[in-house]
């Protein structure tokens, strides 16, 4: 199958600014002196996938882009397509107007494919590209709907799939990995942005179980064990990517059509990522800053699993890590390596709880704690009493708002006395996407949105996801994720309340005036063209 040079792709990639001329030189050469793909090693220094530098190729040559890592193909529009084109993975339709027919290919240069194509069809051919590897994986699911059972183009290597699995995941920087078993097929998910998306491995029943096994013997599991469920860990060094290595952490459970395996990928080469990256408002950062600058006290973190969290407590760490500081964290798994810290692993081989490695770190003279969440009544009262003896302590809570956090610690019986007198500061959050700024387009704001929002003026523009996305997004309209907060500080008032058992109710009713809740951060966000109203709905905040 034809395709794009790899002169002409790099040429893409400095023209869209994917890299700079410089970076891209400084791969020329070590991709001649290591004798290394030039194409991996960019991917690899962008964290970007391949069908980025395609994407870009098509917006040089003013061509569509079809992602088929996203997009399903025509099947009704295939069955009237050359089938010999499709099986040799060269050519698939897109849709038809009138006489005018798209299809995607690998390679825009490739004009007798487009002559044979009109020649057959009878109809007027335009281009639009694809990945190479997408528009097989493509070719195969179409052959495999026309023709049930049609093995063709079916990947029979467990070892390349899970090296096909792991390196998409890592270049577009998914956070978990699904291998969820079906009758027919092993359905392959990646989680990005807090969204999941399809990888598209074609393997038989045989396949996915040797799959499963490899990935099982790598963990560390047994695989001779089938129907109990598992934990284990192991990093992958990705063949494909040089110097790329990703700590893993591996979960399987027993499913009807046999063994289900969630992975979570360890951002251990995570950037160092501040806390004005985490998208706290001015005000709320001032806040957050001068609850850091505290001796002593406890500063909560709540929200659901998967809200960023712990980014926001390894940026708080970062911010006052300092040679004078001896700071200590207790945390399971531990998802980032921050220089200068202790960091302690909880739930090991020698089953360390938060609570036992609590105690055990007060001996070791701390400045700060960070305790990776509290779950029960001992570990909240350690923690407690710990910031009452002269330790900053950082946790997380699993509440909805930072209001409910105090209530909360009530529930599982820590002592409101105790609650009043260390807690310093409650900060609750959510993710959502960022709009990408290359991409995004403007709109006049609609009345549904006016009256969301609570514009009183007329006129204005908000904006939203452009329709195909670009290069810079991988074709999404989205580009990362930005926190929405509501921020609580407690004076000696709020202290005070809590001190006498207040309700929930009463709780809630006095710090309405004193804080910008989740909606009111997220709305500001949206007005700034950050993110859009449709994403505050997905985290239930809107």
């Amino acid at each position: 199958m034809r395709s794009l040079t790899t002169d002409q792709l790099v040429s893409a990639v400095v023209d869209r600014g994917l890299l700079s001329e410089e970076v891209v030189e400084r791969l020329r050469r070590e991709s001649r002196r290591r004798r290394l793909n030039m194409l991996d090693l960019i991917t690899a220094q962008g964290r970007f996938p391949s069908s980025a530098i395609y994407c870009a190729a098509a917006e040089v040559r003013g061509l569509a882009f079809v992602d088929y890592n996203r997009v399903e193909p025509d099947i009704a529009l295939a069955r009237e397509f050359p089938q010999n084109l499709i099986k040799r993975g060269t050519a698939i339709p897109v849709s038809q107007e009138g006489q005018r027919l798209t299809v995607a290919c690998a390679c825009p240069d490739d004009h007798m494919l487009m002559s044979e194509i009109e020649r057959r069809t009878g109809l007027q051919t335009e281009q639009a590209l694809a990945e190479p590897q997408a528009l097989k994986d493509a070719a195969a699911t179409v052959l495999a709907q026309l023709s049930p059972g049609n093995s063709v183009l079916c990947d029979t290597d467990p070892v390349e799939a899970l090296d096909r699995i792991m390196k998409e995941a890592y270049l577009r920087r998914a956070s978990d990995i699904h291998l969820d078993p079906q009758p027919d097929r092993l359905h392959a998910r990646i989680r990005v942005d807090g969204r999941l998306e399809d990888i598209r491995i074609h393997l038989q029943q045989a396949q996915s179980n040797a799959l499963v096994s490899r990935i099982k013997v790598l963990a560390g599991l047994d695989i001779a064990e089938q129907r109990s469920a598992q934990d284990g860990g192991f990093t992958y060094e990705i063949p494909s990517l040089p110097d790329i290595a990703i700590d893993l952490r591996i979960a399987t459970i027993a499913t009807k059509w046999g063994e289900r395996v969630t992975i979570r990928i360890l951002a251990k080469e995570a950037k160092e990522f501040g806390l004005p990256e985490t998208g706290m408002s001015p005000t709320a950062l001032n806040l957050f800053k001068s609850a850091l600058k505290r001796p002593h006290g406890m500063i909560l973190i709540t929200g659901p699993t998967g809200s960023g969290k712990s980014t926001t407590l390894y940026a708080a760490l970062r911010e006052i890590r300092r040679p004078e500081v001896n700071i200590m964290t207790l945390e399971d798994p531990i998802e980032s390596n921050v220089p200068g810290i202790s960091q302690v692993q909880v739930g090991g081989s020698d089953k360390i709880t938060f609570a036992k490695g609590l105690r055990s770190m007060l001996r070791h003279d701390p400045d700060v704690l960070m305790v990776g969440e509290i779950r029960d009544q001992e570990t909240a009262d350690v923690a407690l009493r710990a910031s009452m003896t002269g330790h900053l302590i950082f946790s997380t809570l699993h509440t909805n708002d930072a209001a409910s956090a105090v209530t909360r610690l009530m529930d599982i019986g820590c002592e409101p006395y105790l609650i009043a007198s260390t807690l310093v500061m409650v900060v609750a959050q959510r993710l959502v996407r960022r709009l990408c700024e290359h991409c995004r387009t403007p709109h006049e704001i609609t009345d549904n949105e006016r009256e969301r929002l609570g514009i009183t003026t007329t006129g204005g523009m908000l904006y939203g996801p452009s329709e195909n996305g670009c290069s810079r997004c991988n074709g999404t309209g989205f580009q990362g994720r930005i926190g929405v907060f509501e921020t609580l500080w407690l004076d000696k008032d709020l202290q005070r309340i809590i001190a006498d058992q207040c309700s929930h109710k009463e709780w809630q009713e006095e710090i309405a005036t004193r804080m910008t809740d989740l909606r009111e951060d997220g709305y500001g966000k949206v007005k700034s063209g950050l993110t859009t109203l449709e994403e505050l709905l997905g985290v239930a905040v809107g």
